[in-house]
């Protein structure tokens, strides 16, 4: 059983990735990308919101039920936007981490190639979560018989959770690429 945790937390044995490299909190960098997965499945599956004739939708709707709605009532822009910003960038992100985390070793080109990958996904990180905060707050204020599901709170933590481990994953390459430029 140590065994299996100790591939889940550094990943294949015999690759010099950046999970072996990781001491203290940063060791749990590849759980909190697995967790931040598991919540976004959640939250792009399970019921989102309940509307009452918003944009043409009545009822209750996940996040993937209500942009083929969208589509269907003729807002196809809404519904490629949701699809961009709450499903397309947070699975980049996260699979951009986990390829940096347990896939690629230090000194592969591939790895050098995900940096400024990784770089991006930081920057799209902050849309996503002005996004959703405004979401929030113009269900909360404006639609006044908008219901918001515990499905809102799941996607918000796992674009939270998306932060955090792109930003320990770069700091880690940062700290190596420093180590190994000293020497």
């Amino acid at each position: 059983m140590r065994q299996f945790f100790e591939r889940l937390l550094v990943g294949r044995s015999g690759y010099n990735t950046i999970s072996k490299h990781a001491i203290g909190f940063d060791r749990f960098v590849g759980l909190l990308t697995i967790f931040a997965a598991a919540l976004l499945g959640f939250g792009v599956a399970a019921p989102l919101v309940t509307l009452n004739g918003y944009l043409g939708l009545d009822g209750q709707y996940s996040l993937v039920i209500a942009a083929m709605e969208l589509v269907k009532t003729g807002h196809g822009a809404y519904s490629v936007g949701l699809l961009v910003l709450f499903v397309v960038i947070p699975v980049l992100s996260i699979s951009t981490v986990f390829d940096l985390w347990y896939k690629h070793e230090l000194h592969s080109e591939k790895l050098q190639k995900l940096i400024p990958r990784a770089k991006t996904c930081g920057r799209l990180w902050f849309f996503v979560m002005m996004a959703v905060i405004a979401g929030i707050y113009y269900s909360r204020t404006l639609l006044n018989d908008t219901v918001l599901h515990v499905a809102v709170y799941y996607l918000l933590i796992s674009i939270i959770l998306q932060k955090l481990t792109l930003a320990r994953v770069a700091r880690l390459l940062a700290s190596i690429k420093f180590v190994e430029e000293r020497d």
